[in-house]
């Protein structure tokens, strides 16, 4: 298994909209146990298939971070079938380290998609883990976090992070 570079927030490759897979095989497996050990290495509890430069609709993530235990599974080719009210929460994301706002989300979702094994999933999730799915599908839209922000928020932080990549 290998670590793979996490793109940042100013890459155009987040910004493209995902395109469906079509083929789950071995070489797919391959690259989410790396994109597994990859999230955990950040640290984080998602990663999206365009973070790691490529523009496929998928993501890994971790069913059991509120539990305390590591529950880390493949989503591929998700849809929200079901959404609940709208909650705020802060949230950061590995594409845009050390930088974190308040953003609107669903408080529970019903998420469709398809496991390595090619079998149709369902998962429903509240919480936090509705709130990291959510984010995680965005990446899959070609969009980021700040984006739900309003314009001058957006702009802090987008310059809060430019001053960051300029100091490394």
């Amino acid at each position: 298994m290998a670590l793979l570079t996490i793109y940042h927030a100013l890459d155009p490759i987040l910004r493209k909209k995902a395109k469906a897979v079509e083929n789950i095989d071995g070489e797919l497996a391959d690259l989410t146990r790396d994109m597994i050990e990859t999230m955990y290495d950040a640290p984080g509890v998602g990663l999206a298939a365009n973070q790691v430069g490529l523009p496929a609709s998928f993501f890994v993530i971790d069913m059991g971070v509120e539990k305390d235990k590591r529950d880390p599974r493949v989503i591929i080719n998700p849809t929200v079938v079901m959404s609940g009210e709208i909650e705020e929460g802060e949230e950061g994301c590995l594409s845009i380290p050390d930088i974190f706002a308040s953003v609107k989300r669903h408080s529970l979702i019903e998420l469709k998609g398809y496991d390595l094994d090619q079998n149709e999933i369902r998962i429903e999730a509240d919480g936090f883990l509705s709130r990291a799915i959510q984010h995680e599908m965005e990446h899959l839209n070609g969009s980021l976090f700040w984006d739900n922000l309003g314009r001058s928020k957006r702009d802090i932080l987008k310059r809060k992070f430019k001053k960051k990549l300029r100091e490394k």
